[in-house]
């Protein structure tokens, strides 16, 4: 099968795939119950004529099934409508202007996470069984288990609420790199550990012992060999990463004070605010999507194998 055909095949397959997400957030929507024209305390609602306009706008009054064709035909057509509560607000505005926040956030992290990850990765895997091995996979673990929102906090908190030591907001390259360091932790330690596996396991290959009876020297086998065939584990793992990332970028953008999605994205939760929230799911989900068929794809270029599977 030729690169061009598995990738044809793979946005195939996710076009359900994005499918099966808006139905699951739309259900979800539709059985926690509650209005978004009957806000909670703190929150104002929409005038009364105003609701009447976006009732038959989303079709909240008609069965089920006519307000989720809405909203399949609002994603379709990129045009996902005003807020039900916000009346001031479209979910367009949202995503132009909170989204690449989020993005510069996720961006930003993963640029300094993923080598130090595979860096680590490797100085673990060529030192396998000692003492340096144990304590930088034992420091994998830690990172990896350190919950994101706590580290956030600490260091919003201390470095640049109480002791003023970096500056907050997100105006500033300096006040973008705590944020960016907390988002990273958890990926340099999923990056870590798949790279030390895929390092270990690729050390016992025959090209690595044909490459050393050849006098190549150590360093060019490791970082020339043995990386380059270490790197398909880390395509196959990438989505997990991924949702660390955006799943993370929630609690970072909330601790620092960061003008990114969580916000409007906590509020459309708190307020049923369907449009808004769905809106913002599946941009989120398209994304990830995205970067799954991306990774699949350099996957498949990287090893021939994953094609001729696929082509079965």
């Amino acid at each position: 099968m030729s690169l061009a055909a598995f990738a044809l095949r793979r946005v195939l397959v996710t076009i359900p795939l994005l499918l099966l997400v808006m139905l699951a957030t739309f259900a979800l929507m539709r059985g926690t119950g509650g209005s978004p024209f009957e806000p909670p305390e703190g929150y104002v609602g929409v005038p009364y004529q105003q609701e009447r306009v976006l009732r038959r706008h989303y079709r909240l009054d008609e069965p089920w099934f006519l307000e989720f064709a809405v909203y399949v035909k609002n994603v379709a057509t990129l045009n996902f409508g005003p807020s039900l509560v916000n009346r001031h607000l479209t979910v367009d505005d949202v995503i132009r202007g909170a989204l690449p926040v989020t993005l510069e956030l996720v961006l930003l992290a993963a640029a300094w996470a993923v080598p130090v990850g595979v860096a680590l990765g490797v100085w673990a895997g060529v030192r396998r069984g000692s003492a340096r091995d144990l304590a930088a996979t034992s420091g994998a673990t830690f990172l990896l288990a350190l919950p994101v929102f706590f580290v956030a906090y600490l260091l919003s908190t201390y470095l640049v609420t109480r002791w003023q030591l970096v500056p907050d907001g997100w105006e500033t390259n300096g006040a973008k790199v705590l944020p960016a360091l907390a988002l990273g932790l958890a990926p340099v330690g999923y990056v870590a550990r798949l790279i030390r596996t895929a390092v270990v396991e690729a050390l016992q290959e025959d090209y690595v012992r044909t490459a050393r009876a050849k006098g190549l020297r150590e360093r060019r086998v490791i970082w020339v060999h043995v990386l380059r065939n270490s790197l398909a584990p880390f395509l196959a793992g990438a989505v997990p990463m991924i949702a660390l990332l955006v799943t993370g970028a929630f609690f970072v953008e909330q601790a620092f004070d960061i003008p990114g999605a969580s916000t409007f994205f906590l509020d459309a939760a708190f307020t049923r605010d369907y449009p808004m929230l769905m809106g913002l799911t599946v941009v989120l989900a398209v994304l990830v999507l995205a970067a799954n068929l991306v990774s699949d794809v350099l996957l498949a270029a990287a090893d021939p194998r994953v094609r001729e599977a696929q082509a079965r």
